[in-house]
């Protein structure tokens, strides 16, 4: 599904505070495969993900999707079949249209846009059943600005929006850093729900090991732009916090 092959990123080349964030990563993630990245502050996890994403590109190397090289592909165009879940609750929706309206421009995310949005009720009913899967209490409340919600709320709205067309492959980038406790266990809980119905290809940043633990069925760590453990399924299901806290 996603082969990278000696991916190098360097940031401030030539100056006096260059970083070479990434350092010849070459990494293969299987179709379905739900891979949890996990590494200290400034180990290239986030900008492997950004370059992943289209939203750096790489000094050197490759990055194909099903065979298809897209190293150079505009993040726009790989809005096309993956989707992403920001770290910030407040990115990746528009705060002063409605949750239904948001909704509906997530539907046409892959599609041409029109001047007319097309919401009628088959999709009103649509929407509110996906959004009674929460268990929020927001399923009446679709008329609703999306910029009044809690960052909990829109994070796990976001989660179901992100499944409104066509995706394949899900990258969320430390989707609860900025949530409390109880809206946390509910956006992972819903965020692995999405995964295994919509047998989507996977990637989680998160800085939290108990759910680096819990989700996901390959565990990958990161250190100083490189990737220095790699655990698949079966040997992560013995992995011990201890442990996994030893690697910091």
């Amino acid at each position: 599904m996603i082969e990278i092959n000696n991916l190098h990123l360097t940031f401030n080349k030539g100056e006096a505070n260059e970083v070479n964030v990434l350092r010849g990563i070459n990494l293969e993630i299987k179709a379905q495969e739900f891979v949890v990245l996990v590494g200290a502050n400034g180990s290239g996890k986030s900008s492997l993900l950004n370059a992943l994403a289209g939203t750096v590109t790489p000094d050197k190397g490759t990055i194909k999707i099903e065979g298809k090289d897209i190293t150079h592909l505009k993040e726009y165009e790989r809005s096309k079949f993956l989707s992403r879940i920001f770290q910030n609750p407040l990115q990746g929706t528009a705060p002063d249209l409605s949750i239904l309206d948001n909704f509906r421009l997530a539907s046409l995310r892959t599609q041409s846009k029109h001047l007319h949005i097309g919401i009628n009720q088959n999709f009103k009913d649509l929407v509110r059943e996906k959004i009674r899967t929460l268990n929020l209490g927001l399923e009446d409340k679709w008329q609703q600005p999306m910029g009044t919600l809690s960052g909990g709320q829109r994070q796990a709205l976001t989660l179901l929006m992100a499944t409104m067309d066509d995706c394949k492959i899900m990258f969320l980038d430390e989707p609860t850093a900025a949530l409390d406790p109880k809206s946390s266990a509910i956006v992972m809980e819903k965020a692995n729900e999405i995964i295994s119905t919509n047998h989507l290809t996977a990637l989680l940043i998160t800085h939290q090991l108990k759910d680096a633990l819990k989700y996901g069925n390959r565990i990958l760590m990161m250190e100083e732009g490189v990737i220095s453990k790699d655990i698949h399924s079966e040997e992560k299901s013995f992995l011990k916090m201890e442990e996994l806290f030893g690697w910091f």
